[in-house]
């Protein structure tokens, strides 16, 4: 009898460690699955030459972001609905219109007075200069033309002394 208990209790050990094995290899298993983080554009970079006109008809070209804050936004974007009432200070946004022109400017309407719109097609040559992809929100804060910071929300971006 005590061969019998002996053999149930060493099978229970092994049953748990199965188990417990088990778990850990499906934990690791779906960390792996999960998507890494968009990439952003390297501090330090030198941003590219690009001109394009926008909403009001003015130009907007690379030489003129000395010290200014860059946002690539799009409309169906649920992080770039809640960034747009935070656009406070002077910025330049570049609202990916993916198509649909009217959509874009109504949620360009909603962006302040302190932003300066220009409407932009996913992979635009200003992306390209910017490095910046097609993923919304990205954020950029230029200095001398090179890129101070990058993120995806305001507080990646906000100036040294503000945050």
């Amino acid at each position: 009898m005590s061969f019998l208990v002996a053999v149930v209790a060493v099978l229970a050990v092994l049953t748990v460690l199965n188990l417990l094995l088990s778990s850990a290899i499906i934990r690791l298993l779906n960390e792996q699955r999960r998507p890494a983080a968009p990439a952003l554009p390297a501090v330090g970079t030198e941003i590219g030459s690009f001109e394009v006109t926008d909403a009001a008809g003015e130009t907007v070209t690379d030489r003129e972001l000395d010290d200014a804050l860059v946002a690539f936004l799009s409309p169906t974007c649920g992080p770039c609905q809640r960034i747009a009432g935070q656009l406070t200070e002077p910025t330049v946004a570049f609202v990916l219109d993916g198509g649909d022109r009217d959509k874009a400017v109504e949620y360009a309407a909603g962006l302040g007075p302190s932003v300066r719109v220009a409407f932009v097609g996913d992979r635009s040559p200003v992306s390209a200069a910017f490095d910046a992809g097609d993923v919304t929100p990205t954020l950029i804060r230029v200095r001398d033309r090179r890129i101070a910071a990058a993120g995806h929300d305001l507080d990646a971006v906000r100036p040294q002394h503000a945050r």
